[in-house]
């Protein structure tokens, strides 16, 4: 521990997370872009309430009131929301948030949006994880629910470690990803290379003949968006469309931050050199053209887990699609109030200490906003609080 603050190494161990959750008195999440974050979700489910930064959907994740968020960079108001938790009734938090956030839920708001024009039975979802980070987890447990629904399904995904189950194919090559990688940043241009790696998923989607496809996320080096957008407008197969970003109506960015071009058309982008980065070249223009040429005339529909989101779609030249919101879901077995037994006395934290968490996989990065929570830390140093970061750090801090 160094002062107030106790910095813990990522974990996929989903059991410890619902135990750093439960430990908490408060969640506190400093990000700079976010969607509908799953940690959120997670923490209520635990128990623990949130408050933060007000960025994209954050605030719609919040059981009891959006008003325990703030402008970003305000750490006066962090603080003082921090007072306002400890001395908040919490008591009905986890019960309330389980019934809102159950993976049950979100599967049969799904299911209705699949059977909108006829039961399907047969459906492939497509993400860049499977089982594994956040979209990875929503797609596995929409898998499993589809079978207990007594339906086919199957999971093609491109990247992260071999999950076995029937019908989960990685179709991603790691080595092809690590190339695609380096040739967007060499060229400008992302979701354009992969042609080995979206040769297999074709062939796997026409070996198993959906009734539907769900997409997720299609970003982050590991198929080329083109061809395999084409092969299911010429197949003719029904499409339900996960945003979890921003990425599909703007030229690169997952998001756009208070950049406005993608509302017209964009170019001269100002986040060339951030991810999906170029080393380079501007493409941003081209990018943008080739997705409004490739999903213009397709048809769609977009769920969008916030209704931030959902706005932000109705700027972009997807305004006119079928576009709705469905709250992201959880495995509330897992995140649930539970005995943290001597978690505390393990981490060193004394018994009358209230605990401050902060969660992300890359913790320190300006997207997360960790510096933050560090920042906020040092205005409690002479307080019975504790601050507790769980992720990658990067450099020492």
């Amino acid at each position: 521990m160094r002062n107030n603050v106790i910095i813990l190494p990522k974990t996929s161990d989903q059991s410890l997370l619902a135990k750093y959750y439960s430990m908490a008195d408060i969640f506190v999440i400093c990000s700079r872009k976010e969607n509908f974050p799953t940690t959120c979700i997670e923490a209520q489910c635990c128990g623990t309430p949130i408050m933060g930064f007000d960025t994209g959907g954050t605030k719609e994740t919040s059981v009891y009131t959006e008003d325990d968020f703030v402008p970003y960079g305000d750490l006066d108001g962090l603080e003082k929301k921090i007072y306002d938790l400890l001395c908040r009734d919490t008591s009905d938090l986890s019960k309330r948030a389980q019934t809102i956030y159950s993976k049950n839920n979100m599967l049969k708001k799904y299911i209705k949006e699949y059977d909108r024009n006829g039961k399907k039975e047969k459906i492939l979802f497509i993400d860049v994880n499977c089982k594994y980070s956040s979209t990875g987890k929503i797609v596995y447990d929409l898998y499993n629910g589809i079978k207990k629904d007594g339906r086919e399904a199957a999971i093609c995904y491109g990247r992260g470690p071999l999950v076995r189950g029937e019908n989960i194919y990685k179709f991603g090559i790691d080595v092809e990803t690590g190339i695609h990688a380096i040739l967007s940043r060499i060229s400008g241009y992302n979701g354009c290379f992969s042609p080995i790696s979206t040769k297999r998923l074709i062939k796997y989607i026409e070996k198993f003949k959906p009734d539907l496809i769900h997409i997720h996320e299609l970003h982050a080096y590991f198929v080329n968006i083109k061809p395999l957008i084409e092969y299911i407008k010429r197949k003719n197969i029904p499409v339900v469309w996960t945003f979890h970003c921003e990425y599909m109506y703007t030229g690169k960015c997952g998001h756009a931050y208070e950049c406005s071009h993608f509302k017209k058309v964009c170019g001269n982008c100002p986040a060339v050199k951030t991810y999906p980065k170029s080393f380079f070249f501007d493409r941003t223009k081209q990018m943008f053209t080739m997705k409004k040429q490739l999903l213009s005339d397709m048809d769609f529909t977009i769920v969008t887990p916030s209704k931030w989101l959902e706005n932000r779609v109705k700027l972009s030249f997807l305004k006119d699609k079928n576009i709705c919101v469905i709250h992201n879901g959880i495995d509330t077995d897992i995140f649930k109030c539970v005995n943290i037994g001597e978690l505390k006395e393990e981490l060193s934290i004394p018994t009358e200490n209230k605990v401050v968490l902060a969660l992300a996989p890359n913790i320190m990065s300006e997207a997360k906003g960790g510096k933050w929570v560090l920042d906020l830390a040092k205005r409690f140093i002479d307080k019975k609080i504790t601050f507790i970061l769980v992720g990658d750090t990067g450099k020492e801090v």
